[in-house]
């Protein structure tokens, strides 16, 4: 797939892996549609690869919410035509050992580790269909491998999201041609880590 001119929705835009993604597709030539929370970081982002020639908007939401992702696709469409591509970008990362029962940090990270991969895929997934082809990449981690010490429920997340991938490439690729890819970063210096 060409970058080029490729429309390109990235979650969790507005920090760390995310930012930096869309600032080198912008680069290489895509058009970043930048999802996150944070409108005021996603302005700046805007700003900073508008800045440098590159064309983003910015689409404030928040994975968790379906009607938000839908409304960010909806936009997306609106402004350049069509969608090519979704990054699963967002993620939370909140550690614990399980005896100490965090529920409410379970909660949070499979609402945003897993069903905001499922609401991003529900939402761009009947585009992508119409548009006989696109790609998936879902942002999973070296943690689907391996447990670390008060990662449990955050390795279980990741570990689903390279799952769901791997199902949804064998389901899309061979009927639709959209391609679907689980990236799986180690460690990394962002506000997740």
């Amino acid at each position: 797939m060409k970058l080029k001119n490729s429309v390109v929705i990235i979650t969790g835009a507005s920090s760390g892996i995310g930012e930096a993604t869309a600032k080198k597709l912008s680069e290489n030539g895509a058009k970043v549609v930048l999802m996150a929370r944070s409108k005021d970081k996603l302005e700046t982002l805007k700003t900073e690869i508008e800045d440098n020639g590159g064309t983003a908007i910015v689409t404030p939401g928040d994975v968790t919410n379906k009607n938000d992702f839908e409304s960010v696709v909806a936009t997306a469409v609106d402004h350049f035509g069509r969608v090519d591509v979704l990054i699963n970008n967002a993620g939370l990362m909140p550690l614990s050992f399980v005896k100490k029962l965090k529920t409410d940090e379970w909660d949070q990270m499979v609402n945003v580790n897993i069903n905001g991969v499922l609401n991003g895929v529900a939402a761009v997934l009947p585009t992508l269909i119409e548009n006989e082809g696109g790609a998936i990449v879902n942002v999973s981690s070296m943690a689907a491998h391996r447990y670390f010490p008060g990662g449990a429920v955050y390795c279980a997340t990741k570990s689903a999201v390279k799952m769901f991938s791997e199902g949804l490439r064998q389901d899309l690729a061979p009927k639709h041609g959209i391609n679907v890819t689980s990236i799986e970063p180690g460690a990394v210096d962002t506000n997740l880590t």
